[in-house]
């Protein structure tokens, strides 16, 4: 589902200037590597980044991005686990009601305060109520015993297939069931095994891997330490069922973009959505092309992806425009092709 929400990204900004872009070729690595080999080469890409400090107060924290990533074009902080947005005041200060939610949970690793606790790319302002009720679940369809109001969260219990147990699970909005995935996505590749089956920094000192020892700890339903792909079987048919049905997002790529302004690395997945399909989807298995692959930023996926089309090259006879450049004014992104200026949805202006 497309979203067609306005960030302040450049506040009182009345020039042109350039949002943080890929560097060039930056993907070129993963050209031709599938399975392990792929997901290791996308982790040696993404993983050195600039680790911003966790909190508010200064201008250089998680609140600090949070006004230049989550603020809409009224002030307020898109808050994806609750309709009762409020509005932001200064840079680095916290959202009156709203704490920083880990959306792939920090105890899922033993939650000691290193480079994935501070990830902004999972990082969310949330509102404190439904940040509670979230707990530390796992995203999943929950089936029974609700017990979340918040109007973007649906918290209750599934069973899960092989285990024979009850456990619990949260549910975003359909609107943002693909930026939750991505996110998961981006933090099992950042901070999941390398190319060669090694365990990160981050999950090795407590538990050597993701945390699996504890019924109470979600991680034990949804993730595994056999290999590479990092979620259990069930939790993958969720992520790439809701990383399909909701495509990238105008909000999630000007997050991203902003994310990227302070950390200096990217989510591969909301660059190239179809990235995820030779990971942990149809393309498993095969070699990844990566010249038949078209970025989020590119006119050409904007404009199609809202038609059916999957992001890449040879899909439903689409006809294709020059690459695009991502431009900001008056704080909106916009997309630049020829001289000829378009909103990130595909309408000229």
């Amino acid at each position: 589902m497309r979203k067609y929400l306005y960030l302040a990204l450049c506040m009182l900004c009345s020039v042109v200037l350039f949002a943080e872009q890929m560097p060039e070729g930056y993907y070129d690595s993963a050209d031709g590597k599938k399975d392990c080999e792929l997901k290791g080469t996308l982790k040696e890409l993404i993983r050195d980044h600039t680790v911003i400090p966790y909190g508010k107060g200064n201008t250089n924290c998680s609140w600090y991005v949070f006004y230049y990533s989550d603020q809409d074009e009224n002030g307020y902080c898109m808050d994806m686990y609750c309709d009762d947005w409020q509005k932001f005041t200064t840079p680095g200060a916290a959202v009156s009601g709203c704490n920083i939610e880990h959306s792939f949970a920090k105890s899922w690793w033993g939650g000691a305060k290193n480079d994935a606790y501070k990830d902004c790319y999972h990082l969310n302002p949330s509102n404190s109520t439904a940040n509670s009720a979230r707990s530390n679940y796992p995203l999943g369809i929950p089936v029974k015993d609700f017990k979340s109001n918040t109007g973007s969260l649906k918290v209750g219990k599934m069973h899960h297939p092989t285990m024979d147990l009850d456990f619990w699970v949260f549910e975003p909005k359909d609107e943002y069931k693909g930026d939750f995935a991505r996110a998961y996505f981006y933090m099992a590749t950042c901070y999941g095994k390398d190319k060669n089956g090694n365990y990160d920094a981050t999950v090795t000192s407590q538990y050597k891997g993701w945390r699996l020892d504890n019924d109470d700890v979600g991680s034990k339903f949804a993730m595994q330490n056999d290999n590479y792909l990092e979620f259990q079987p069930w939790e993958q048919e969720v992520l790439i069922t809701w990383h399909r049905q909701d495509p990238v997002s105008e909000k999630e790529i000007k997050r991203a973009d902003a994310v990227s302004n302070f950390q200096h690395n990217r989510n591969p997945f909301i660059d190239y959505p179809y990235l995820a399909e030779f990971i942990w989807g149809s393309r498993a298995g095969q070699a990844l092309p990566m010249e038949h692959l078209v970025s989020s930023s590119d006119l050409r996926f904007v404009v199609g992806v809202s038609d059916g089309w999957d992001g890449t090259q040879d899909i439903n006879g689409v006809e294709y425009t020059p690459a695009a450049t991502k431009i900001l004014k008056d704080g909106q992104l916009l997309i630049l092709v020829n001289d000829e200026v378009y909103t990130i949805t595909g309408q000229r202006l």
